[in-house]
């Protein structure tokens, strides 16, 4: 699916239509949702569907008089589907499918391995459900955790010198009226 201009002329709404035609063209494409976990349609005001209309949503509904497809849910499923085709073959999607993909055979026996995408198979190793792609290895840092220490011992001592300063002086008793008569004799 691409990037498509909208066609105003599907639905009976002339003059509407055309207040709209004037303003603007319209394009409906594809986006990525959020966290990239979800693809949707939307409407944008350019014909590289990069500038989304300001309520999309809302206009798509006044010209066309229902809502956008697949505006709130994904084009693309997260069901597995199975690729038996009932023979004990797989079918010719998932042949297809797995031409296309990005392979690590390195553990497979086979007798001239694809490790093309091995690397970036290694590298992600969990995606959440809301998208965002956690790796397995995370390394603490020494630099990090010895930096967060002195800075935190650092803290303490000065907030507890600020505290012994602040009682210091709450206890101080400056006699202002002998100081000024010391002064004028």
């Amino acid at each position: 699916m691409e990037c498509a201009q909208f066609d105003l002329n599907n639905n009976g709404r002339q003059r509407r239509q055309r207040q709209l035609e004037d303003e603007m063209e319209y394009y409906v494409g594809p986006y990525c949702a959020d966290q990239g976990g979800e693809i949707h349609l939307g409407l944008f005001a350019d014909d590289t569907c990069t500038t989304f209309v300001t309520n999309g949503e809302s206009t798509f509904y006044s010209v066309m008089g229902y809502e956008l497809p697949f505006s709130d849910a994904s084009l693309v499923s997260n069901r597995c589907m199975s690729c038996n085709d009932g023979e004990g073959d797989v079918n010719e999607v998932c042949e297809n499918i797995y031409a296309v993909s990005g392979k690590c055979e390195t553990k497979m026996n086979f007798a001239y391995p694809n490790e093309s995408a091995c690397t970036y198979i290694e590298g992600i190793k969990i995606i959440r459900a809301d998208g965002v792609i956690r790796t397995s290895k995370t390394k603490k840092s020494k630099a990090a955790a010895v930096c967060i220490g002195l800075f935190l011992t650092l803290a303490v001592l000065l907030a507890a010198y600020v505290m012994y300063l602040r009682t210091k002086l709450g206890r101080a008793k400056i006699n202002l009226s002998a100081a000024a008569g010391a002064t004028l004799a």
